[in-house]
């Protein structure tokens, strides 16, 4: 049993996503906005009113860190 090596083209095909592709079809919804159909919205992610979103990065968090511990009079 021998396995079939694939094209340029169908590797290409597999994966490939084009940007120009993306622009003509956005450029074709600015110019045809009665027949560009109605996209759903995001879903909609409910966060608890008590908890403070775990969003802050590493380094903020450290330069935080290392103001008070060089101002500890000024907390």
């Amino acid at each position: 049993m021998t396995e079939e090596k694939k094209g340029p083209e169908e590797e290409r095909a597999e994966g490939w996503h084009s940007r120009s592709a993306d622009a003509a079809g956005a450029r074709w919804g600015e110019t045809h906005p009665d027949e560009d159909p109605p996209h759903p919205p995001p879903p909609h992610i409910p966060e608890p009113e008590d908890e403070v979103p775990n969003r802050h990065s590493a380094s903020a968090e450290a330069a935080n860190l290392r103001w008070h511990e060089q101002h500890p009079d000024e907390d």
